[in-house]
């Protein structure tokens, strides 16, 4: 019984996939809930307004563009397979 498993790469590409994904979407939730009035104080430190822009618009397309150029595939969403 032979279970292959994944190359250093194809790790690496899924940590960066699952990074461009997910601190956007905490970004844009925490966001969302200082909005409507939740107060988010602790949570400050995840989004800092010098770097809002970056990290809401910047950061997905940048990994997206990390894992391209690694393995092949943008990966932009990143529970699918690199096959």
């Amino acid at each position: 019984m032979s279970i292959d498993k994944p190359e250093f790469k194809d790790r690496v590409s899924n940590a960066v996939a699952w990074v461009g994904f997910i601190y956007p979407a905490f970004f844009w939730f925490f966001f969302c809930l200082g909005e409507l009035g939740v107060d988010v104080r602790p949570f400050k430190p995840l989004y800092p307004h010098d770097i809002k822009e970056f990290v809401a618009f910047g950061l997905y397309p940048c990994c997206a563009l990390i894992n391209y150029l690694m393995v092949g595939k943008m990966r932009l969403l990143p529970w699918k397979d690199i096959e």
